[in-house]
């Protein structure tokens, strides 16, 4: 197990920018290539659309921050935002060495994230489909 995952500082200061200061709409991020440190991996600009984040998804894990809002059903409709953490890991041919890395890193770098809402673990495209991350976050 990779006990001592690190997270970089750029990783806490884009998230910053993203709740903060609203120059993102995501942020994702990636273990270097020793798999010792999270780094930021791509930042979307603010008029991103979910569909371009999700085609920054790769075949291999990843874990992003997303500034997700929505609408509710309620009379009248209220707007809800939400700063979502997924776990990307897919269920692909990536070595089982990689796939612990980030599983063990995963709670290092959200301690570093205050302010995160909600999370979605998701292992196959389904999961991480627009439907799903609204459902989310409306419960």
């Amino acid at each position: 197990m990779n006990v001592g995952t690190h997270v970089s500082d750029d990783c806490v200061t884009e998230f910053n920018n993203l709740k903060l200061g609203k120059q993102y709409r995501y942020v994702i991020y990636k273990l270097d290539k020793d798999q010792n440190e999270i780094v930021v991996d791509h930042k979307g600009a603010r008029d991103s659309t979910y569909a371009e984040f999700v085609s920054h998804l790769q075949n291999e894990s990843r874990y992003a921050v997303y500034d997700y809002h929505a609408q509710t059903d309620d009379v009248p409709p209220r707007q809800v935002e939400k700063l979502v953490f997924i776990f990307w890991s897919p269920d692909t041919n990536q070595p089982v060495k990689q796939k612990m890395a980030y599983a063990a890193g995963k709670e290092a770098l959200k301690k570093k994230l205050n302010g995160l809402s909600k999370e979605i673990q998701a292992n196959e495209p389904s999961e991480v489909e627009e439907a799903e991350i609204k459902k989310t976050v409306l419960n």
